[in-house]
């Protein structure tokens, strides 16, 4: 074991800094060249094994080989008295775990940005037909300006084309299991795709804020079952596993589809159970992310030269648009798509999505009622219509729709949220109260529920529930501005202005563009005789507009069904 001080070669040791079963890390000071450096150690014990130093040495090359942005760079190796050491560069970000621990879920551009950042390393590595088989947290690492670069292909698969050794073999795979893919777990063959799961696992990860997999809950099943018998509590562990990775769909997914739309969507396919049915490699993986980006688009093709393929292909990427805001864009695409296929149901209801968005009510209503004309029992159709209905302030119409919608779909929690929110603005405060309790027993985390009907309580001058509907809302999402704006005007009619202050605070925090809470600031602080500050918050609100008057509440807007593919799919002409 090296320690701080100790000179090797022109190196200097500063301090260790990771330890894995195979070698340990050390940062180092490059007294020749004056900069930093990471020296791995293989371990003592490694050394006598063949296959260890063989690893070793095959991770050196490959890394070597293929040099890019996105993968640490390896500057030599050395052998010392019988210890092999590899000298890298030194990453100071550190790793993309510690990133995960510390920021919790990260915001949705920095973990796509992140994630094609990965993918980009790793495609010039499958190109060439090499499989990390090890992507986990850990082995993400970021330099100073936060670019991702991917580390330790110490396990990973490498043809003899490209100097592998035949190190791997069809069996369980040695790869941390919870970030194994299931191909892994069965000991089957691995290709570039079990890399796409992994990688799919990542993006999960940073977009929720936490593993797809619920370890604690799983370790506590197999305790129980096993009670003091570690053995078997470690087979069932490992039996419970095998299930959620090989079998069940990520329970997280549906909360992920209302919190990231289509970019849901590329996560689920990357963590496809059935490879076949991911991207191929990295490089399909980085391009379909790169269209949630993507701000024009080149279509020169003739409606003729489409195939229900190519129209099915251009309503994907309308959902990727969508998912960045980019609403005329995918207006485009969906358009192209409905020239191709007159009868696209889906293409329908997803354009009106887009125009729900940009407050385009009525051609909303008319998207909606065509695809409910070719597809009768499309529930999201009606919920969208609805919600447009809600917009245009026809409540009768809309409510026959979210009533048509629950009775297709009795569990539709879109259905009962958006029925609240007609009830709401149509002042029927205690039949909204009914709708959003529905929704919230449908999905104890539907965090717009918890604030509507706050806002519900409140018209009904409930103020308890109304309060403790907004502090739940902020206990399931810490940065939710209408929950903190409408628990501070509910402090501020309760008269307990230091409260309202802090909220109102955190509304400013989270959107300093906010219209009115400048002014209901100033007016809680005028309420406690601070009139600096107050008159400091009346001079801010110079300027700023907005649609909301400034003694309301503010109502969580309409929320569409995510746009998922039908499972009928679109009708087609005999």
């Amino acid at each position: 074991m090296l320690s701080p001080g100790q000179k090797l070669f022109e190196y200097e040791i500063t301090q260790r800094i990771g330890e894995g079963g195979f070698a340990t890390v050390y940062e180092a000071y490059d007294r020749l060249l004056d900069r930093r450096v990471a020296i791995k150690q293989l371990h003592l014990k490694r050394v006598e094994e063949r296959k260890a130093v063989q690893r070793f040495l095959q991770e050196a090359r490959i890394n070597a080989a293929l040099e890019h942005p996105n993968i640490v760079t390896i500057h030599g190796l050395r052998l010392h008295q019988n210890q092999f050491y590899m000298i890298m560069e030194f990453l100071p970000g550190g790793t993309l775990q510690t990133l995960l621990e510390t920021h919790g879920k990260l915001p949705v551009e920095r973990a796509v940005d992140l994630t094609i950042g990965i993918c980009d390393g790793l495609a010039k590595f499958h190109e060439q037909g090499v499989i990390h088989r090890d992507i986990k947290p850990t082995n993400i690492m970021l330099t100073a300006d936060g670019r991702p670069k991917v580390i330790d292909f110490g396990i990973a698969h490498v043809p003899e084309a490209m100097g592998g050794l035949n190190l791997t073999e069809v069996g369980f795979q040695p790869s941390t299991l919870v970030f194994s893919s299931p191909e892994q777990v069965l000991g089957q063959a691995l290709d570039t795709r079990s890399d796409v799961y992994q990688i799919g696992e990542l993006l999960y990860y940073m977009l929720a804020g936490e593993h797809y997999i619920d370890l604690a809950r799983l370790e506590q099943e197999a305790e129980t079952d096993a009670g003091t018998n570690r053995i078997r509590m470690q087979a069932k562990l490992y039996t419970l596993l095998e299930q959620v990775i090989c079998e069940e769909v990520p329970a997280g997914l549906k909360k992920l589809w209302r919190e990231v739309g289509a970019l849901a969507g590329v996560v689920e396919d990357a963590l496809a159970k059935d490879k076949m049915k991911r991207y191929k490699d990295a490089a399909e993986f980085a391009a379909t992310l790169r269209t949630l980006s993507s701000n024009t688009v080149s279509l020169s093709i003739t409606m003729e030269q489409h195939s229900l393929q190519e129209a099915m292909a251009l309503n994907k990427r309308g959902l990727a648009h969508v998912s960045t805001r980019n609403y005329e864009q995918a207006i485009i695409d969906y358009t192209k798509a409905i020239q191709l296929d007159p009868q696209y149901a889906e293409a329908y209801n997803n354009r009106s999505t887009a125009h729900l968005m940009m407050g385009n009510y009525g051609q909303a209503v008319t998207d909606c009622t065509a695809a409910i004309d070719f597809a009768a029992e499309f529930v999201a159709a009606y919920v969208n219509r609805g919600i447009a209905y809600t917009g245009l302030r026809d409540f009768e119409r809309a409510q026959a729709d979210f009533a048509k919608a629950v009775a297709l779909d009795p569990n539709n929690v879109y259905a009962f949220f958006n029925r609240g929110n007609a009830f709401l603005w149509n002042k029927q405060n205690s039949e909204a109260v009914g709708a959003f309790s529905q929704a919230i027993k449908l999905d104890p985390e539907f965090v717009a529920a918890y604030v509507n009907r706050g806002v519900a309580y409140t018209e009904l001058r409930r103020y308890e529930p109304a309060l403790a509907d907004c502090s739940q809302a902020i206990a399931l999402n810490p940065d939710y501005v209408y929950a903190y704006y409408n628990r501070a005007n509910l402090y501020r009619e309760l008269r307990r202005y230091p409260e309202a202050i802090a909220d109102y605070s955190k509304v400013i925090e989270l959107n300093p563009e906010h219209p009115h809470v400048y002014e209901n600031r100033g007016d809680a602080y005028a309420a406690i005789g601070d009139e600096a500050h107050a008159t400091d918050d009346y001079t801010r609100t110079i300027g700023l507009v907005g649609v909301i008057q400034p003694r309301r509440l503010s109502i969580a807007p309409g929320m569409t069904m995510p746009a998922t593919p039908l499972e009928f799919g679109p009708p087609r002409s005999p």
